[in-house]
């Protein structure tokens, strides 16, 4: 009996292609099939249902296995470990990039001894393609968490773990390359683009970022010590690329988007609190240094009475909602709670204005049945966020974060604001820049 004809799986295809069980060429945003059909391409991790922190067994012990990614392009570079010097990487391993095929972008930055990454200690094959992305990485995309410049003070804190487990671990590694090619689409990518052709840049970081979020959803399912640190990491990168996806031009839904970043913070402050609890099993001091960076940042609260105020105008709607029956009362509590918190964190800001982490603690703040009122387009959670992303405004000189304010809060209008339309003067005047008095003084506290 002949044997089956030997194919590629689809792992990561779309919706469509996976439930008529045929073969999909995985191009996101659309595959070839569902264009050639007129249809809806779905992926599911372009969707805000999707998350790869849903359910995942915390109590286990047992550490998953990670397999080194391996080159599929006939153009292959080797790398090898360079112990000679340590200025970058935290355990002084660098990797040593050699290759004859180099860009012509790469070799005009790279000396005449290779290309330097603080990556991996073991010799790796990888193609050029890759190559490319974690030297953009290396030299372009991760200043941004090493320079003192910049306040995003948790993403540094987690900077080192991403290297130390970069290679060692798919998720990280995928992580890097999205984030990476993410950066590059951003570049050629007008914000308000309506383009159907996508950059190649951005689907590959989507292939990328399938690829991780697969990899990282089986190691929550059975997190341990020694895959704490590598799943936080990746994590923190996760958010990051989910920002990107609004400047690489891939955001047709941004408050189906916004739901998926407030999955992501919740499930990498999951990751963190477990980390917590079996740090005496994690050797590296990643996890007291993220604890102490949150703690510093959050110490202090300055009033921010307008802002303060319009918030309670929002809750002041919130507790007229109807409480018949237990899912309104939830929804309600949740609302609730995400209003009050909101108001903590809005003072936080002022305290600490422009710091990255600060601005965005509020999404891993709220809880999960806020985050569905948001999927479904709660009027008053979508208000809510739209108070919320005023702060992103003042988090200057990161590139994931721009723009976000203003495609949110158009978003929301659409979706709530013409009922709500007393509820969202504040927002207005903040993003058209009218609140300067009070602005002001805070900036000068």
């Amino acid at each position: 009996m002949p044997c089956r004809k030997p194919h590629r799986n689809s792992h990561h295809g779309c919706v469509q292609c996976k439930t008529r069980r045929v073969k999909c060429d995985q191009e996101q945003p659309s595959c070839a099939r569902c264009r050639k059909k007129d249809r809806t391409c779905t992926y599911r991790h372009l969707t805000s249902s999707y998350d790869p922190f849903k359910n995942h067994n915390k109590a286990s012990s047992t550490p998953v296995s990670s397999a080194s990614p391996h080159a599929t392009s006939s153009q292959r570079v080797f790398i090898k470990s360079n112990q000679t010097t340590g200025a970058f990487s935290p355990n002084g391993a660098h990797l040593t990039i050699s290759s004859s095929n180099l860009s012509a972008s790469s070799t005009q930055r790279s000396s005449t001894e290779g290309i330097i990454y603080p990556l991996y200690n073991e010799l790796q094959i990888l193609d050029s393609a890759s190559q490319e992305l974690l030297y953009h990485y290396d030299t372009e995309v991760s200043i941004i968490f090493t320079t003192s410049e910049v306040q995003v003070e948790v993403l540094s804190c987690l900077h080192d773990a991403v290297i130390r487990h970069s290679l060692a671990h798919p998720y990280v590694y995928h992580s890097i390359l999205t984030v990476s090619a993410l950066h590059l689409a951003s570049l050629t990518t007008p914000l308000q683009t309506t383009s159907p052709v996508r950059s190649p840049h951005l689907v590959t970081a989507l292939a990328h970022k399938a690829s991780a979020l697969e990899a990282l959803r089986s190691t929550v399912m059975s997190m341990s010590g020694p895959t704490c640190e590598p799943a936080l990491a990746a994590s923190g990168l996760l958010t990051v690329c989910a920002f990107a996806l609004l400047h690489a031009g891939m955001v047709s839904d941004i408050i189906d988007l916004l739901a998926q970043i407030i999955a992501l913070y919740r499930g990498t402050v999951a990751i963190f609190r477990f980390g917590r609890q079996v740090l005496h099993t994690i050797p590296s001091g990643t996890i007291p240094r993220l604890r102490q960076s949150v703690v510093t940042a959050t110490a202090c609260e300055t009033p921010w009475p307008e802002a303060e105020a319009a918030v309670d105008k929002v809750l002041a709607k919130v507790y007229e909602l109807d409480e018949a029956s237990k899912n309104a009362r939830g929804k309600k509590y949740a609302l609730i709670n995400a209003g009050c918190k909101l108001k903590l964190a809005l003072r936080r800001v002022a305290a600490a204005r422009g710091v990255h982490n600060v601005a965005c603690m509020w999404l891993a703040m709220v809880d999960s049945t806020f985050n569905e009122s948001v999927k479904t387009r709660e009027p008053l959670s979508l208000i809510l966020v739209a108070h919320w992303v005023v702060t992103l405004r003042y988090v200057k000189h990161i590139w994931w974060v721009q723009g976000w304010p203003e495609r949110t809060i158009q978003a929301v209008w659409q979706e709530a604001g013409e009922q709500y339309l007393d509820l969202m003067q504040w927002v207005f005047k903040e993003v058209r820049g009218e609140v300067r008095d009070e602005k002001d003084s805070l900036m000068a506290c």
